[in-house]
């Protein structure tokens, strides 16, 4: 206990800032609590419901009939973790080859660049999106699947996420930038599907 309790003053004086974004998290998980509805497991947060399922990760299989549909040839999965789609290469978050470092492809040659539930953990995830887009061949296409803002408990320092997601991801936001760096929007869905996440099909015309 005394511990514990040196530890926190020790990073209150030397990192406040993770100080404080740990206390938050603390905070924030005074608000979630489990309710089972009609034999199943709910989670509540600052009032709202969200189901079980949404803890259990695997996105990818809740967008993967959609994203097969435009992934094609030569591809990456960009954040592939355990369950990465079909046929493409993983990327995972490693020394040599990451979200940022993609030197063993080309620039303009892969096919299409999928990326589920990844986007939300980088900091500079527009360089990571122009270099994602820069190895795409012209006519290439790139699909995000990402978290929408209504959910709350992957937003950062949530319960569920802490300080692994460092932003919120909107689809304007995205669409813009994507837009800006030589893509054209095929897609958007902007509301949030069965797994509160919304995605972007985009096609690189330059």
């Amino acid at each position: 206990m005394i511990k514990n309790i040196l530890e926190k003053f020790f990073l209150l004086f030397t990192n406040p800032k993770i100080f404080l974004y740990k206390t938050i998290i603390r905070l924030n998980k005074l608000f979630l609590n489990q309710i089972t509805i009609n034999g199943r497991l709910y989670y509540t947060y600052k009032g709202y419901f969200y189901p079980e399922y949404l803890n259990k990760g695997n996105a990818v299989s809740f967008i993967k009939i959609e994203a097969l549909k435009y992934c094609h040839g030569r591809g990456i999965d960009v954040g592939a973790g355990q369950w990465p789609l079909k046929s493409a290469f993983p990327v995972r978050d490693e020394k040599d080859v990451n979200a940022y470092k993609l030197n063993i492809f080309k620039d303009n040659s892969l096919d299409y660049v999928f990326s589920s539930h990844c986007i939300e953990h980088l900091e500079r995830w527009r360089d990571a999106l122009s270099l994602w887009i820069r190895k795409l061949r012209q006519g290439g296409i790139l699909f995000i699947y990402a978290p929408h803002k209504s959910m709350l408990l992957w937003r950062p320092l949530a319960p569920w996420v802490g300080m692994q997601h460092k932003w919120i991801p909107e689809s304007e936001i995205l669409e813009s930038f994507i837009s800006s760096c030589g893509c054209k929007i095929i897609f958007s869905s902007k509301e949030a599907d069965i797994y509160w996440s919304f995605h972007i099909i985009a096609e690189k015309v330059k």
